[in-house]
């Protein structure tokens, strides 16, 4: 078998790739190695890292600023919306938005440098940029490395940075295992090399996984992040509050998440953490819901959910920021696009109060 089998990642209107359809047992005698050696980081690791996590500084107990509270913008939005959407960023008072920008859109950089122009305009900060990869990304190198450098060349001077990769712990996002993330993560920084001024964020691992957040912050890879990046979603069976694994509500998994990036050699000296993606699927959205509706919260509860997450996550003193994703979806955006409006759901103002100091 290929080190890097290619495999199809359809896209679902949840907003994500969707779920993998063919038997992933093919590929794990690939993975076997890097199993093994995420196993090894975890037990060397260990002491050190429940050395930081107890050690961690303490909290803060005001109310989380404008700058702590952004939002992400989708690459679903509508182009013929997007006045709209610049006068939604502009009624909420963000400061910090997040622009995904898909390497399969290669040909329409010019359009999110554009979008990225405005949102600055709008905001006052450039945005932060995410970059989605594709299994292509893994399995042929020199294509990832030149969707870097088209990236990085029109939309380096308009962006706070650059987030590498998407969800590398989610198969269905096109990394099969944490080694290959690391590839690109190696790749990226290489590549951002040749662009002055380009920073790197990530690794961005999804949902509570601390073995491939400890592989991904803890090794010996040439690669260097400017801040910490984690798409911290809680167990959506519960609010933040909610605990997983018996101990760790979302306090606690912040704390950890922290103690893992202060051990990282791959980390920049005071790097920040960035909470850079989190929701709350709403219920009876159908196809738009990224979870089944056993786990889907209606609107108020939602907007609930959002106010404690700021809230917890603020008071850590851990977190710099953290963004909702995102501003505009039917499943789960702060707006709900469907039936020809843009329907502002209570979790919208539930961030509008944030962002105002309330």
């Amino acid at each position: 078998m290929k080190k890097h089998p290619w495999f199809p990642l359809p896209w679902h209107p949840s907003g994500q790739p969707d779920v993998i359809r063919f038997p992933k047992r093919q590929l794990r005698a690939v993975a076997a190695l890097e199993y093994l050696a995420t196993g090894l980081t975890a037990v060397a690791w260990a002491p050190l890292v429940a050395t930081a996590y107890a050690t961690a500084p303490a909290g803060r107990g005001d109310a989380p600023p404008a700058d702590f509270c952004a939002c992400a913008v989708g690459d679903e939005t509508d182009p013929g919306r997007w006045r709209e959407v610049l006068t939604l960023v502009r009624d909420l008072g963000l400061r910090r938005t997040l622009l995904r920008v898909p390497v399969w859109r290669r040909g329409e950089l010019p359009r999110f440098r554009a979008w990225a122009e405005d949102l600055a305009a709008a905001t006052g900060h450039p945005p932060l940029i995410a970059i989605l990869q594709e299994r292509a990304s893994v399995s042929h190198p020199g294509r990832w490395a030149a969707d870097l450098h088209g990236i990085f060349r029109v939309l380096g001077p308009v962006a706070e940075a650059f987030q590498v990769p998407i969800a590398p712990n989610r198969t269905k996002w096109g990394c099969f295992h944490t080694g290959e993330a690391l590839d690109l993560l190696t790749t990226a920084h290489r590549v951002a090399a040749r662009h002055p001024g380009v920073r790197l964020v990530g690794p961005s691992v999804i949902d509570f996984e601390p073995l491939p957040a400890a592989r991904l912050l803890l090794n010996f890879r040439r690669f260097t992040v400017q801040a910490v990046t984690a798409q911290l979603y809680v167990d959506r069976r519960g609010g933040p509050h909610a605990k997983q694994y018996g101990w760790f509500d979302l306090a606690r998994k912040i704390r950890l998440q922290w103690a893992l990036a202060a051990c990282s050699a791959r980390v920049a000296h005071g790097a920040p953490l960035w909470i850079t993606e989190v929701n709350w699927p709403i219920v009876d959205t159908d196809e738009f819901s990224p979870a089944a509706d056993d786990v889907c919260v209606d609107e108020d509860t939602a907007a609930g959910h959002l106010l404690e997450y700021y809230r917890i996550a603020w008071a850590t003193g851990l977190v710099q920021r953290v963004y909702w994703w995102s501003l505009i979806h039917p499943g789960f955006g702060l707006v709900d696009p469907r039936g020809g409006s843009l329907r502002q759901r209570p979790a919208y103002h539930a961030l509008r109060k944030l962002l105002r100091g309330g």
